[in-house]
C-alpha cells in the first residue's frame, strides 16, 4: 500500500547525493552504449595501463544474448532514477528502491571483479558506473533499511501522521487565537460612543 503524501522516511536518504550519483552512473554508460552500437569511433581511457575499455566493451562478455550491456545498464539505472523520484511520495517505491540499490551495487562490484579476472584490465567507464552504484547504495541506505525491515516503514508513517496532527493542531490554535483577538477588538469598540455628525444649519 502506498501513501500519497510526503513522509519522513525519504529524509533519511541523502537525496542530492542519490540523484547526483544515479545521474553520473547514467552519464558514464552513454559513451559505452554508443561505442558498442558503433555510433562513436573510440572509447577513450585515462592514460593508465589498467584500463582497456574498448577491448572489454567489444567482448562477448559485454554482449549478453547479443545485447550491448551499455544499453541494458542505461535501462537499469534509468529505472533506479525513476524509483528515486517516486520514493519521495510512495513507501512502496522506497522499498523497491532499496532492493534496486542493493542489486545495482552488487552488479557493479561483480562486473569489476569479472573484468579483473577475465581481462586483467578494467573498463574506466564501467568503473565509474560501479563507483557510482556504491555511492548510490550509501546515499540510499535509508531506503535499503526500510526494504530490509518493513516495520520501519510503519513506524515512519505513524510518526508522519503524528507530526501532521501536531501541525494541524498548531494551525487550529493559531486560527482560534486570531478569532478571539478579533472578537475582543470588536467588543472594545462597542464601549466607545459612535460619532454623531452635527446637524446642518439651514
Amino acid at each position: 500500500m502506498t501513501d500519497s503524501s510526503p513522509t519522513t522516511g525519504a529524509s533519511e536518504d541523502n537525496q542530492p547525493l542519490l540523484l547526483a550519483s544515479t545521474s553520473i552512473a547514467l552519464a558514464s554508460l552513454v559513451p559505452v552504449a554508443l561505442y558498442q552500437s558503433r555510433l562513436i569511433p573510440a572509447l577513450p581511457d585515462p592514460s593508465l595501463r589498467i584500463f582497456d575499455s574498448e577491448r572489454i566493451t567489444k567482448s562477448k562478455t559485454a554482449h549478453p544474448l547479443g545485447i550491448p550491456d551499455g544499453w541494458l545498464g542505461l535501462a537499469s539505472f534509468g529505472t533506479t532514477f525513476v524509483l528515486v523520484l517516486l520514493g519521495r511520495r510512495s513507501s512502496t517505491a522506497r522499498k523497491l528502491l532499496g532492493v534496486k540499490l542493493v542489486m545495482d551495487a552488487s552488479v557493479g562490484a561483480f562486473n569489476a571483479v569479472r573484468q579483473i579476472v577475465e581481462f586483467r584490465k578494467l573498463c574506466s567507464w564501467c568503473t565509474a558506473t560501479a563507483l557510482s552504484a556504491a555511492t548510490m547504495a550509501y546515499a540510499g541506505r535509508g531506503s535499503i533499511a526500510e526494504a530490509a525491515y518493513p516495520e520501519l516503514s510503519l513506524a515512519r508513517q505513524v510518526r508522519n501522521h503524528l507530526l501532521c496532527g501536531e501541525v494541524e493542531s498548531s494551525e487550529a490554535n493559531g486560527t482560534q487565537k486570531a478569532g478571539v483577538a478579533k472578537t475582543n477588538r470588536q467588543r472594545g469598540n462597542d464601549h466607545f460612543p459612535k460619532t454623531i455628525a452635527p446637524p446642518r444649519l439651514p
